[in-house]
C-alpha cells in the first residue's frame, strides 16, 4: 500500500513538473522586452513594440486626434473647436504602456499562460486615459459656446417723462461648463471612434441678476453733469461712449470701469480718429474724447457721493472743466472706476442733449439728510507759463517759421468737498491732488537751401534758442543767399 501511495505520488510530481516545464517554454517564447501579440491601446495596435517605441507611437496618434474638431451644439446652435484647442492629452500614457508590456509576463505562470493563450483568442484594448486641459476647454466655452444660450435677461429701466419705465426680466440658459467638460471626457473614454464628433453641451437654468422689483427703489436723482460736447470727428466718439454706457445699473456693492464698459477703441467698435493727448502734445488717435466722456462721468458721480475707486488727471489740462475735475483715460492703466455705496441699485442716464451738452445723471434711492447738498471748488496751487521751444526743420525753406505742438499752461491743484446743511457749511475735505504737465510751443525754423553756410548759421542761432538771435541768424542768412544768386 504505501508502495502504491509513493509511486502516485512520484508521478504527480512529474506529472507536475512536466506540466510547469511545458508552461515555462510557451510563455518563454514571448520577448520579455516587446508587448505581446494582439494588444491595443485604444484603437493603436502595439503587439511586438518596445515599451519607448509604444510611447512614441502614442504621441504621434495623439497629434492626429488633437487636430479633429468637435462640434458643440446648444439647442439648435453649435460652434467648433479641435481637441488640440480644448487641451486634449493623456492623464498618464506612460502607465497604460507599462501595463501593455506586462500583460502576460507577470504573475504566476499558470496567470500568464493563461494571459497570453488568451490574446490567441480576444484583442486586449487598454483605454488611452484622455483628459482635456479645464483652463483652456473653459475658454473655448466661453468665448465660442456661451453666447450661444438663450441667456437670462436682466431687469432695465429708462426715463419716462416725470417716472421711470422698468422692463421685468427673463430667466434663460447658460452652459454648464464642468458638467459638460466631463461629458465630453466621458465620450472620449467610452465611446470615441477617433473621428470629429458632435455633442449636446449640458445647459442649466440661469437665474437674472438684477430684478424688477430690485428697481422699484430708483426715484431720485443723486447727481448730473454736463460739458459741451462740441462736434467734429470728437463728436463721433463721445457719443459712442455715453451710449455704451447708458442704461448701467449698479447694485450694491457693484463696480464699474469706463475703461472696461467704452474699450476698445477702434473702427469696429464705433470709433473715429480724433484728437488726445499722447506725451505733452495733441495727436489723433482712435476713440479721442473718450476722457471727455470719463470727465463728465467723474462729475456725476462726485455729486451723487459714489464712491470712487480710481481716478486720474490728465498729463495736461484740459478746457472743458477746471483742474482737477478731469478723469484722463489711457490704454489700461489710466481709469475711471467707482462703486455703487448706496444700499440700493443706482442707474446712470447718459446723452448729448438737443442743446449738444453731454449729460450723465444718476438716480436711485437717495439717504442722505434733508437740506444737505455738495459742492467742489477746484484750487490751483501753482502755475507754470509755457515757454517756446525752437527746432530745425531741414525740408523747410531756409528761415521759414512753422508753430507745431500744443502750448500749455503747466499747474498743480486740489479739488475740495465742500458740504452744506441748510445752506450753512459744516465740512471741507480735500479730495484730490492733480499735477498737470507744462508744454511749450514748438517754433519749426527752415534751413532747406544750397549755401551750406547759411544753413549753418541758422542751425548755430537754434542751438542757442535764442529768438533776437536766431532772427538776426535768418536775416544774416538770406542775406549770404540772395548775395550767391546775383554772383557777388
Amino acid at each position: 500500500m504505501r508502495i502504491l501511495f509513493g509511486l502516485a505520488v512520484l508521478c504527480a510530481i512529474v506529472l507536475t513538473g512536466a506540466s510547469y516545464l511545458v508552461l515555462y517554454r510557451y510563455v518563454s517564447k514571448v520577448p520579455e522586452h516587446k508587448i505581446c501579440d494582439n494588444i491595443y491601446i485604444g484603437n493603436v495596435n502595439v503587439s511586438g513594440l518596445t515599451k519607448k517605441e509604444a510611447r512614441e507611437l502614442m504621441k504621434e496618434h495623439l497629434q492626429e486626434d488633437m487636430a479633429l474638431k468637435i462640434t458643440m451644439k446648444v439647442g439648435d446652435r453649435s460652434a467648433e473647436a479641435t481637441l488640440e484647442e480644448l487641451g486634449l492629452s493623456y492623464k498618464d500614457i506612460g502607465k497604460v504602456v507599462d501595463k501593455a508590456a506586462g500583460y502576460g509576463k507577470k504573475g504566476r505562470l499558470f496567470t500568464r499562460y493563461r494571459q497570453i493563450k488568451g490574446l490567441k483568442k480576444e484583442k486586449l484594448v487598454l483605454g488611452e486615459g484622455f483628459v482635456l486641459d479645464a483652463e483652456k476647454t473653459k475658454a473655448v466655452i466661453d468665448e465660442r459656446v456661451e453666447g450661444l444660450a438663450d441667456h437670462a435677461v436682466d431687469a432695465s429701466i429708462a426715463k419716462s417723462g416725470d417716472g421711470f419705465e422698468i422692463i421685468k426680466e427673463k430667466k434663460g440658459k447658460t452652459v454648464d461648463e464642468k458638467a459638460s467638460e466631463e461629458m465630453i471626457v466621458d465620450y472620449l473614454n467610452d465611446r470615441w471612434d477617433h473621428k470629429g464628433f458632435k455633442v449636446k453641451m449640458a445647459v442649466k437654468t440661469e437665474e437674472p441678476s438684477i430684478k424688477a422689483k430690485d428697481l422699484e427703489s430708483i426715484k431720485d436723482e443723486l447727481g448730473s453733469f454736463s460739458t459741451d460736447a462740441g462736434g467734429g470727428e470728437r463728436w463721433k466718439n463721445l457719443k459712442t461712449g455715453v451710449d455704451k454706457i447708458n442704461g448701467t445699473i449698479l447694485m450694491p456693492g457693484d463696480e464699474l470701469s469706463v475703461h472696461d464698459t467704452t474699450a476698445p477703441y477702434d473702427a469696429e467698435h464705433g470709433y473715429v480718429e480724433a484728437g488726445s493727448y499722447e506725451n505733452g502734445q495733441v495727436v489723433d488717435s482712435f476713440g479721442g474724447g473718450i476722457c471727455q466722456v470719463s470727465t463728465t462721468l467723474y462729475n456725476a458721480v462726485l455729486y451723487s457721493e459714489l464712491e470712487v475707486l480710481e481716478r486720474y488727471p490728465h498729463s495736461m489740462l484740459v478746457a472743458y472743466v477746471d483742474p482737477s475735475r478731469d478723469a484722463a483715460i489711457a490704454g489700461d492703466y489710466l481709469d475711471l472706476k467707482f462703486k455703487n455705496s448706496y444700499e440700493t441699485p443706482v442707474y446712470i442716464a447718459a446723452e448729448i442733449d438737443s442743446a449738444n451738452q453731454m449729460r450723465f445723471t444718476i438716480y436711485g434711492k437717495d439717504t442722505r439728510a434733508e437740506g444737505r447738498t455738495v459742492e467742489y471748488e477746484s484750487e490751483t496751487l501753482t502755475t507754470e507759463d509755457y515757454g517756446v521751444t525752437y527746432k530745425e526743420n531741414k525740408e523747410a525753406e531756409l528761415g521759414s517759421v512753422q508753430y507745431s505742438g500744443s502750448p500749455h499752461t503747466g499747474k498743480t491743484a486740489r479739488l475740495w468737498k465742500v458740504v452744506y446743511q441748510d445752506g450753512a457749511e459744516v465740512s471741507r475735505d480735500i479730495i484730490n491732488n492733480s499735477t498737470y504737465e507744462k508744454s511749450d510751443q514748438i517754433i519749426e525754423v527752415g534751413t532747406l537751401t544750397d549755401n551750406a553756410e547759411a544753413a549753418e548759421l541758422v542751425r548755430k542761432a537754434i542751438s542757442s534758442q535764442d529768438k533776437a538771435a536766431i532772427d538776426a541768424a535768418i536775416a544774416e542768412a538770406k542775406g549770404l543767399s540772395a548775395g550767391e544768386s546775383n554772383g557777388e
